[in-house]
């Protein structure tokens, strides 16, 4: 029977409700654990974590995916206490960014090291806690894929055949290689997010209808990155409307997750970030719905869809 692993225990799909599937609690580059003045008020971004989560349960969500991986802001202790204080199914991931995100560490380690510490951490428990984590992360840069980003996928790839738990992709621009990694290694697309489609700098002819039709789920997941942004990949979120229809107008329907990428709480900028999870219930929601998206569609993006690829198999 299918489950989702959270910070609190496994639920049923059924229970999953609306679901953000790439988000993150704290982001920061590894060892912002060793700053200092992070820990300074401490309090005080534990409030807007708690906050940036209460606004999306209130708003109807209920299960959110964050998306952090090993030693890019994943703290445990904070995020248990999260999940207890808002109800919020939180799911953790396991797994790592980009090259750049990836410690010394870890670097000199090969593709078995990687799939067994995934497959631990899904199994027995990140860290050194007991609590499982729920999707696999991986990760590749803008410009390159680098060897050793290859060993994450394929190792991610590896782990998700073992334990049946789904995989979530970084790094639009080699979206395709990134599938032909994982069918290289035997790996059902159906067990596949491809993250950030909708980064104005990514976007090419019909490549997320080519996702979709080689069976992966579509993330359209930077909802509210807009004029405001100096970021590199903000764009109108009525651009990104106009993506969804052509989507769905393609058959598409069923391949579409949405999400924010949102931060509660930045911890290389010590700062929360302009928007938050609850920006695609309070503001996309209706934006759709006013371009003629149909409640149904809409549904399924936000749950059905979720529901099917999230839950470990």
């Amino acid at each position: 029977m299918a489950y989702v692993n959270t910070l609190l225990g496994t639920i049923h799909p059924e229970e999953m409700g609306v679901t953000a599937a790439h988000e993150h609690i704290m982001w920061g580059p590894p060892g912002w654990e060793y700053n200092p003045s992070l820990w300074f008020d401490i309090d005080k971004a534990f409030e807007k974590c708690y906050h940036d989560l209460m606004d999306f349960k209130l708003l109807g969500g209920r299960t959110f995916v964050d998306c952090a991986g090993i030693g890019m802001g994943r703290d445990l202790d904070i995020y248990i206490k999260l999940a207890s204080s808002t109800g919020v199914h939180i799911v953790a991931s396991t797994g790592f960014w980009a090259d750049d995100g990836i410690a010394p560490h870890f670097r000199t380690k090969d593709i078995d090291y990687f799939e067994e510490l995934f497959v631990r951490e899904l199994t027995q428990g990140m860290g050194h806690t007991s609590v499982k984590a729920g999707v696999i992360k991986v990760g590749n840069g803008i410009d390159t894929f680098t060897k050793l980003e290859e060993i994450e996928h394929r190792a991610a790839a590896r782990a998700a055949k073992r334990t049946g738990a789904a995989i979530i992709t970084h790094g639009v621009n080699f979206a395709l290689k990134q599938l032909e990694i994982f069918q290289s290694e035997g790996l059902d697309l159906s067990r596949v997010i491809v993250s950030h489609l909708d980064e104005s700098t990514a976007i090419a002819k019909d490549l997320d209808r080519q996702v979709a039709q080689a069976g992966a789920y579509v993330g359209y997941d930077h909802l509210g990155v807009e004029d405001w942004s100096t970021m590199h990949f903000s764009m109108p979120d009525e651009r990104r409307v106009e993506r969804i229809l052509e989507m769905i107008e393609a058959g598409f329907q069923d391949n579409i997750l949405l999400s924010t990428d949102a931060n509660c709480y930045h911890l290389r900028l010590g700062e929360p970030t302009p928007h938050n999870v609850g920006h695609t219930l309070r503001y996309f929601v209706p934006k759709m719905r006013q371009a003629g998206i149909s409640e149904e569609a809409i549904n399924g993006m936000l749950v059905e869809n979720p529901k099917r690829v999230l839950p470990i198999q």
